[in-house]
């Protein structure tokens, strides 16, 4: 019997002990209810990172929206007062898709914890496409565009937000309708071909010649190109000046 006695005091001397590291490690234990302690409003923390990122956007508040947010760690303890937020780290530098920062959480101004806030950040804008699609070479018109409020944070190359950017230009490739027209997709559209007959224009103050030639090489209006004088048989490099006339300065 007296051995159970034992047994039975040793268990009961174990709980005390992991009842008492419990408490010890328990958030209660040091900022507990009893104690005046309060827990931190993540929502609030949220809300802040939301405005602070607008307000020193790039972007015009109204393009921004902001998904995905979370504060960690999920429940932050700290010691009765007034609560404020300090960001640590620059979230206002232009940055699309996930972003987190470090908050510092003061009481009564006295920093006391830190927490990381986490969002995924994304930008929408009027992006030009093509409306019908477009086929190569095709000479680029208002009628072939078509404004649509896009993320952007996925477009991988230069995209146009005005059209007035793309009339006049030349597709490079088959566009698909809808697609949505990069720089790369188009070019200033080619109005000499080698082969083409043009006047070779020689101009000064005082002074203009003009000979015959022919283009060696494809060019847009304002490209210099090869162009073989019909007279002199020379090859010379003159600028593009319309579909007819290259000019070259004395």
């Amino acid at each position: 019997m007296t051995g159970i006695k034992v047994l039975r005091w040793i268990d009961i001397g174990v709980i005390s002990v992991l009842a008492l590291m419990f408490m010890a490690l328990s958030p209660t234990s040091s900022m507990g209810e009893g104690t005046g302690a309060q827990i931190v409003d993540s929502q609030e923390l949220k809300a802040l990172f939301v405005r602070h990122i607008k307000e020193n956007s790039q972007w015009s508040k109204e393009d921004v929206e902001i998904s995905s947010l979370r504060v960690l760690p999920r429940n932050i303890w700290v010691p009765a007062g007034k609560i404020t937020f300090r960001f640590d780290q620059d979230v206002s530098t232009g940055r699309l898709g996930r972003v987190s920062t470090v908050a510092t959480i003061l009481v009564d101004g006295r920093p006391v914890r830190k927490a990381r806030v986490c969002g995924y950040i994304e930008v929408y804008k009027k992006v030009i496409c093509a409306k019908d699609g477009l086929s190569r070479g095709q000479v680029v018109t208002m009628q072939d565009l078509m404004a649509v409020r896009l993320p952007i944070s996925k477009l991988r190359g230069k995209f146009f937000e005005d059209p007035k950017q793309v009339i006049g230009l030349a597709a490079k490739r088959t566009l698909r309708a809808g697609k949505v027209i990069f720089a790369s997709d188009v070019s200033r559209p080619v109005i000499v071909k080698r082969g083409n007959r043009v006047l070779i224009v020689a101009a000064s103050e005082n002074l203009r010649i003009t000979v015959p030639g022919i283009v060696e090489q494809k060019g847009a209006e304002g490209d210099f190109v090869r162009v073989r004088n019909l007279d002199s048989k020379k090859v010379i490099i003159a600028q593009v000046k319309d579909g007819n006339t290259v000019m070259v300065k004395f």
